[in-house]
């Protein structure tokens, strides 16, 4: 750790990829089990840099295990891209509903409701204290995670009678500047995805209405969080329908259709190919769309919103998370 420190400081003037890169890590804790029982684990936090994930306090419940971990660092990384109060469900890495409200009940409750399947045995991050009224609603299911900031004291009574329900106390916003990841015998450094958009830019005969626009920034900033190929459908602000993981664009796009119904903005974490898209967001009633942009077939789905009488912005950023 210390020759780790010394390498840093000196090359730190070099570059912003020093030709060597040496990384000091403190063990945390051993876990029991890694993604899978079969697989040994353990955590470590960063000896150099500050973090949502080395900086919590466990409040309640059994240790956080890998899996817990991982769902956590992005459930408390969704929640926290909002200034508003946000909640984030998660389950298996990838939110399964992000809503706004006014209160922390209203937006845990909307965010419940989009998917009450999936939240079971899920994570919950909120961005703002949880109070009693909230609690009372978290307990009504299984969950196993919940994180916020800050939590009342009677709020903490309601959620310590689940005895197993981990509560965590996140003391620090997410503030990584890189992202690594390892590859058989390397790993692959970069910056993280901070940036929202480059530049909104309406490509479309329609403008988006000043709520619409309110709308398509909150659907790009829950398609960051989503697995490419991501697409996020938005109702005032709840991600209604959440599709990604698959191998092309529109399998990801009809799941969030079909499953938000009552949704009129798409988000999308890339161009699309294909003006196909556009056509299945008009069978669908959505009124506006944001998307990066830079196909070679752009003015074809320009286009098709324009058939279709559909909004299009363009934001000039792409957010793929593979």
């Amino acid at each position: 750790a210390y020759d780790a420190a010394i390498s840093n400081f000196m090359l730190s003037d070099e570059e912003e990829y020093p030709e060597y890169l040496s990384i000091s890590y403190k063990k945390k804790q051993s876990l029991r089990y890694g993604e899978n029982p079969h697989q040994s684990a353990a955590y470590y936090i960063s000896n150099e840099f500050d973090g949502g994930m080395n900086d919590f306090e466990v409040l309640n419940g059994k240790e956080l295990s890998y899996n817990n971990i991982k769902d956590l660092d992005i459930a408390w990384k969704v929640a926290n891209e909002f200034e508003e109060t946000a909640c984030c469900a998660l389950k298996h890495n990838t939110p399964c509903g992000v809503a706004i409200g006014e209160t922390a009940v209203e937006a845990y409750t909307k965010a419940h409701d989009v998917d009450p399947t999936s939240i079971f045995g899920g994570i919950v991050a909120i961005n703002k204290k949880v109070d009693k009224a909230t609690a009372e609603e978290m307990v009504k299911i299984f969950l196993e995670v919940v994180a916020a900031p800050e939590f009342d004291e009677d709020a903490l009574e309601v959620l310590r009678t689940k005895k197993n329900l981990r509560v965590i106390k996140c003391n620090v916003k997410p503030c990584d500047k890189r992202f690594m990841v390892t590859v058989d015998g390397g790993i692959l450094v970069q910056e993280e995805d901070t940036k929202l958009l480059d530049e909104l830019k309406i490509v479309t005969e329609k403008t988006p209405t000043e709520d619409e626009m309110k709308d398509l920034l909150f659907g790009m900033k829950v398609v960051k969080y989503v697995k490419s190929n991501a697409i996020v459908t938005v109702k005032d602000g709840v991600a209604v329908g959440i599709g990604g993981g698959q191998v092309n664009r529109i399998w990801p796009t009809m799941d969030a259709l079909r499953r938000g119904e009552g949704a009129t903005i798409l988000a999308s974490d890339a161009f699309f190919p294909f003006r196909d898209i556009v056509d299945e967001c008009s069978k669908y009633g959505i009124k506006a769309i944001i998307q990066p942009g830079g196909s070679m077939r752009d003015q074809e789905s320009i286009d098709a919103c324009n058939e279709h009488g559909i909004a299009m912005v363009f934001t000039g950023i792409r957010h793929f998370k593979h």
